[in-house]
Order: structure tokens, then C-alpha cells, then sequence
């Protein structure tokens, strides 16, 4: 097991950053947003915290009935792009996320080079200041099936500069470190597909076993991750129903597993955005239908919340792909949903903001904005969005999240 130095309560001394690698991006999924030049981290902090202010009393008096608390952004992530394809978990308490893609330079219309993260931060308090820990990712890399239960995080397969990977890794705090433990390696490399934790068991389904090729996978495996684990092997799980699907978002009761949206390609090769909602028993030969989405949902902020037991909160992602310029795209999908899942009724959630871009040409906005590609997590009674991607290429640095108790 990797144990590598980095203490959780305090600011460890950063480490110096790696040299940037990255590849021109082939397939770069999401062509929707941008906004606001970076800026330093002092000047992004304060222009977010000045939003938070106006946004949320305009959210509470138009969105949200009886005056309940709307959304939350709490303190930006330190880097002045932000990232999409990372990770978030609560991981000894604090808010910890890593990794993720950004285009540092340039946005992909200007031959915007992709940049893969192995950095790692953590947030004690929600209105305090982020850590960048010692510990780094084995690799940089972003787009990996990832999924948490207590003080844990998997990460499985994802993209790096050299290519798709098919490795897996366990992150847990242990004596006041952040260990990484290589758990076995996928039976193929994937990136782009759906992570979610039910009966002891990490299950991975859908995504792509390559980016470049209009493909997606159907297939769906499990590993075992019980404390008594004797299985050192992927199992093969009952496959998606339909021709494959990648950037789903994943929700879990830990008995139940359930896949949303996403998007996949019809024999021509044109994407076709998914409004379907399938749920896997583990031990079920298949994986059922449930009541479709109001409209596809691509690339929502996954995992999603299970709400007292019975209701999926979806947020994030897009309907239809934009046929225009990359660089006029109008922004993600707004709408949030929610399902119950015993009646399969689906109904409109709260509004997402959407901050108009300041710079079209720039690589990052700092919203906050309708976010694909954002790692979700509850935190402090709060459905969190880290990061994401909110126009084709352009990442922003906004944490953003609800109540638990408004949704």
C-alpha cells in the first residue's frame, strides 16, 4: 500500500507542482460553456463570495417556496481554472477532492491543450480556506467511475495524458495521513462510466474503452470491497440494457444501484442523449426500468443523493447537444429533477443559477453556472458540486450545493 505523508488538519507545505503534460484533447464530450478570465486566488475568492451573497437572496425570494434556504457556494476551489472529472468524498470529515482535466491555457476552440491533475485539496470548514495536501495521485488523471461510502473513495479506470487507464485505487485517511492502495485493475481500460457502492461491492457500468472511436460499453462489473474481501477479481455483472452508455451519473442505497441518463451513439455514430433510468439489485440477472426522466440528462453531477430513502435528486448535465460554435453555447441545463422512487414520479427540482460569461475566450468561469462533468457529495447537510465543466472546455472553481433539507 502507498502511504504517503499529508496531514489532514492543517495546511501541509505545498508541494512543487509537476510539469504540465497533456494531449490535444480528440473527443472532448461536453461542447457548451466558458466565462471570466482567471484571476489569482485572492481576487476569485472574493468575486465568488460576492455572488454567493446576491445569488442566494434572489434564489430564496424566486425559487424555492416558503422562504427556504436556496443555494449555498461555499469556499471556491484554489486553483484560478477549476477542474472537471475529479473526485469528492468526505474523508475524515473534511471535503477532500483530487485530480480532474482543466485547459489551463486556451479553450479547445483555440487549440486549447487538455491537462490532467494529480493534486488533491481539503476543506475543513465550509467558509474556510483549502489545503493542498502532500499527498498526490499516483498519476495525473481525470474522468474516472468514482465512488464513496465511509472515509473511502474508490477511483476506477479514467484518462491520463498517455491514454485511458485501467487501474483502480482505494483513498482513506489513516493515522492522521491520506493512504492509497491499488486495488486490481479493471479487466479493460475505461474512462467515462458510472461508480456506485451497493452489498459490499464496488460496481462499475457503462463509459468507453476509447475515446477516440463513437462506442460505449454495456457492460457492468463489481468488485468486492468488504472487509473480509477474499476476491481479487472484477466480476461481470448483468450488461446495460440498449447498445452502451457513458457519462451517467450513479445514485445507490447501498442495496440498490441506479444508472441516469448519459448518452451513447446510434449505428451512425451520432451521440444519442439518454432519459432513461435503469436499477440493478445486486444478484439480479437484470438491470430493471424505472420511469424515464422529464428530458435527458449527460453528464449530471454524479453520485447522486438518495433523499430520505426514497427520492433521487439530479442535478447538472444537458438534454441535447448544441449544433453551434463551441464558443456561443448558451450554458447547461438549469433544471434540477427529483424522482420517488417507489411511485417512479419525477418532478422539477430548484433552478440553477446561470452567471452570464464575462469572457467568452477564457478558460474558466467563475460562476456559478450549470455544471457537467462535477463530482457530487454530501458534506455538512449539503449536496455539493466540486468543480465541473460549465462551457465546451471551460472549467470553473465554484462549490456549489443545496441544503439537504430545502430538496
Amino acid at each position: 500500500m502507498l502511504s504517503l505523508s499529508a496531514p489532514f488538519g492543517g495546511d501541509p507545505p505545498r508541494k512543487p507542482l509537476l510539469p504540465r503534460t497533456g494531449v490535444r484533447a480528440q473527443n472532448e464530450l461536453y461542447q457548451q460553456n466558458e466565462t471570466a478570465p482567471p484571476g489569482k486566488q485572492l481576487d476569485v475568492h472574493s468575486e465568488t463570495r460576492c455572488i454567493q451573497k446576491d445569488i442566494t437572496s434572489n434564489f430564496i425570494s424566486s425559487n424555492m417556496p416558503n422562504n427556504q434556504p436556496g443555494l449555498t457556494l461555499f469556499t471556491p476551489l484554489p486553483d484560478p481554472v477549476g477542474f472537471a472529472g475529479n473526485f469528492a468524498a468526505n474523508l475524515g470529515g473534511q471535503l477532500v477532492t483530487g485530480g480532474g482535466s482543466q485547459f489551463p491555457d486556451k479553450p479547445l476552440w483555440l487549440d486549447g491543450i487538455k491537462v490532467y491533475s494529480d493534486r488533491i485539496f481539503a476543506l475543513a470548514e465550509p467558509s474556510g480556506d483549502w489545503s493542498e495536501l502532500t499527498t498526490r495521485l499516483p498519476i495525473p488523471m481525470a474522468h474516472f467511475a468514482f465512488a464513496a461510502s465511509k472515509d473511502v473513495v474508490y477511483l476506477a479506470g479514467g484518462m491520463a495524458a498517455g491514454g485511458l487507464l485501467a487501474a483502480v485505487f482505494e483513498l482513506r485517511p489513516a493515522d492522521d495521513t491520506l493512504s492509497i492502495k491499488r486495488l486490481p485493475d479493471l479487466p479493460e481500460r475505461l474512462a467515462y462510466g458510472a461508480a456506485g457502492i451497493a452489498d459490499g461491492r464496488l460496481f462499475i457500468a457503462g463509459g468507453q474503452h476509447d475515446a477516440s472511436v463513437k462506442v460505449a460499453t454495456r457492460e457492468c462489473w463489481s468488485l468486492n470491497i468488504s472487509n473480509s474481501a477474499a476476491e481479487t477479481t472484477w466480476r461481470r455483472e448483468p450488461d446495460l440494457p440498449g447498445t452502451g452508455t457513458f457519462v451517467a451519473a450513479m445514485a445507490s442505497d447501498d442495496q440498490n444501484l441506479f444508472l441516469i441518463g448519459g448518452v451513447g451513439f446510434d449505428s451512425t455514430g451520432k451521440g444519442v442523449q439518454s432519459d432513461k433510468v435503469f436499477q440493478l439489485q445486486p444478484g439480479a440477472k437484470n438491470w430493471e426500468p424505472l420511469a424515464n426522466l422529464p428530458e435527458p440528462r449527460v453528464g449530471a453531477v454524479t453520485p447522486c443523493p438518495i433523499l430520505d430513502g426514497n427520492r433521487i435528486f439530479v442535478m447538472g448535465g444537458y438534454a441535447t447537444a448544441f449544433a453551434g460554435e463551441r464558443r456561443d453555447h448558451p450554458g447547461f441545463s438549469a433544471q434540477t429533477f427529483v424522482c420517488e422512487i417507489g411511485t417512479g414520479t419525477w418532478s422539477e427540482g430548484p433552478l440553477l443559477p446561470h452567471e452570464k460569461p464575462e469572457n467568452k475566450d477564457a478558460t474558466s468561469d467563475r460562476g456559478p453556472a450549470p455544471m457537467v462533468a462535477a463530482p457530487g457529495v454530501v458534506w455538512r447537510d449539503h449536496f455539493l458540486a466540486v468543480g465541473g465543466e460549465v462551457r465546451a472546455s471551460v472549467r470553473t472553481c465554484a462549490v456549489v450545493g443545496y441544503p439537504l433539507k430545502s430538496l
